[in-house]
């Protein structure tokens, strides 16, 4: 997360910061996101009614807090579209540096999460759950990385 359409559909360079409308337009690309997940999950799943009883509400918390760490990789990308023109070698690094931590940050969560998921769900299901995360986070990723230029 995510996830952003305004990324996905405007070329990262005709960006600067985000408008009220352009985070509300982010806001509903993000439900949309969340809707795709939470369908493919249901569907591929196969919860029992216990699994599922205890499943939803933790994933809910699991999503919202990778949406607090999308939204730090939001501001990265955004700072970087602000900069693009004019990137200084420092503000490249910082950059970089920010990117890395976020990435760190998202691992933490999800290892974090995996083990809660652990409690209330067979290894197998965790596994399976784990893998349609991935699969939906690397679309998400794919269709940013269009919308970003390379560095210069």
């Amino acid at each position: 997360a995510l996830l952003l359409s305004l990324l996905i559909s405007t070329p990262l360079a005709a960006q600067q910061t985000l408008t009220v409308q352009e985070q509300r337009q982010i806001n509903i690309s993000r439900k949309l996101i969340n809707d795709k997940r939470n369908t493919a999950i249901a569907y591929n799943m196969k919860f029992t009614q216990e699994e599922k009883e205890k499943f939803w509400p933790l994933y809910r918390e699991y999503r919202d807090a990778m949406a607090k760490v999308g939204d730090k990789r939001m501001a990265v990308i955004v700072e970087y579209a602000e900069h693009l023109e004019t990137m200084s070698e420092t503000k490249a690094r910082e950059l970089l540096d920010r990117s890395f931590a976020v990435q760190k940050e998202t691992l933490k969560v999800r290892q974090k999460y995996a083990g809660k998921f652990r409690r209330i769900l067979p290894a197998t299901k965790v596994v399976r759950l784990m893998q349609i995360e991935h699969r939906m986070d690397t679309q998400v990723d794919m269709k940013i990385a269009e919308g970003v230029p390379l560095m210069e």
